[in-house]
């Protein structure tokens, strides 16, 4: 593989010239997949088995979940396949009671995706997370949304212990070359219609500044930072539980428990590309309710995941701690309590 070569010619270099090899390594990224082959990744079922098909090293990998509360995949065996041509591959099953080898057939849509798969007589069904097939998951709102801010703008907030009160600053002022993609000022979002009135990006003073870090950081790679979320008020928040109406509930925490969100100091991130502007595909999609959300999920291609855990680790280093359950939510300050904020921002 070419970025093999180019990992070997990296140590070389860092020997014979006594250069930085963190340096040197920033410009190194996993090669994207062939279009033919990332648009078989994905997620399959066949009655209550389901299995994952990922790429590692160029080549596809069928991870196969045989616990159901395995919920990212990380418990999965692993079975790497082998190419025979166009959608025939080959997979070999190796271990101290079986030494077998099975015929894998992928069937295509005219779009060319992965729609089903077929080991040896045994067929899997390809199921879309939300965003992948353009029919992103979404939840009807409970009653009118305007009606639902009404409600929660009478609500009074909880009143909680805290440690510290966040000095909201708004981000594009403090770091320069954010990218705004706020997801729930749009119709973009789980709900469909737009949550928040306010088009701008709120955030504590002291976790901009580290955001800024990050933003200094991705740029030897080639990268920005996309604000997906940032400071939500308390209203907003209990508009959204609202939203979601008694069936879907679960989905956030209670309202009377407040949410990090609305403390100042938590953000939804992901990146885009400096040089041509576009938002990168990553693993998955924001609020995409499906095994990719979480931050170990070892799916998708390996580009994808590289992307992730760069992003993981530039904001790891400047304060921030990453959710498990959602790779793209991080608090700073995370050991310290934050005030629950009802700030009305613009």
């Amino acid at each position: 593989m070419k970025h093999t070569k180019l990992t070997a010619l990296a140590g070389a270099l860092c020997l014979s010239l006594s250069l930085s090899c963190t340096a040197l390594a920033a410009f190194w990224q996993p090669e994207e997949l062939p279009q033919d082959e990332a648009a078989l990744i994905g997620f399959y079922r066949s009655g209550g088995e389901s299995l994952a098909v990922r790429e590692r090293d160029g080549h596809l990998e069928i991870l196969y979940r045989f616990q159901q509360g395995d919920k990212d995949f990380t418990q999965s065996n692993e079975f790497a396949l082998t190419k025979n041509h166009y959608d025939s591959y080959a997979l070999r099953e190796v271990g101290p009671n079986t030494d077998a080898e099975n015929d894998i057939r992928f069937d295509r849509d005219s779009r060319g995706q992965g729609i089903s798969l077929v080991i040896g007589q045994r067929s899997y069904t390809r199921y879309f997370a939300g965003g992948e097939n353009g029919k992103p998951i979404r939840i009807t709102p409970a009653a009118p949304m305007d009606q639902l801010r009404q409600e929660a703008q009478k609500a009074a907030p909880p009143n909680l212990p805290y440690d510290k009160t966040a000095d909201l600053v708004e981000l594009s002022s403090v770091v320069p070359g954010l990218q705004y993609d706020l997801r729930y000022t749009t119709d973009n979002n789980l709900f469909g219609t737009p949550l928040v009135t306010s088009t701008h990006a709120y955030l504590d003073r002291n976790a901009a500044q580290a955001l800024g870090r990050v933003q200094t950081a991705l740029k030897p790679y080639g990268y920005g930072l996309v604000i997906w979320e940032a400071y939500r008020s308390w209203s907003d928040f209990k508009t959204a539980t609202l939203a979601l109406g008694t069936k879907n509930a679960a989905m956030l925490p209670k309202a009377e428990e407040g949410y990090s969100h609305n403390s100042g100091r938590s953000v939804d991130v992901s990146l885009y590309d400096l040089s041509s502007g576009a938002e990168v595909p990553m693993i998955s999609d924001f609020d995409e309710l499906s095994p990719a959300q979480y931050a170990q999920f070892p799916g998708g291609t390996q580009k994808q995941r590289w992307l992730r855990d760069l992003l993981r680790q530039q904001m790891t280093l400047a304060g921030f701690t990453g959710s498990d359950m959602e790779w793209w939510h991080f608090d700073y300050d995370a050991g310290s309590r934050y005030q629950i904020l009802n700030v009305q921002v613009q």
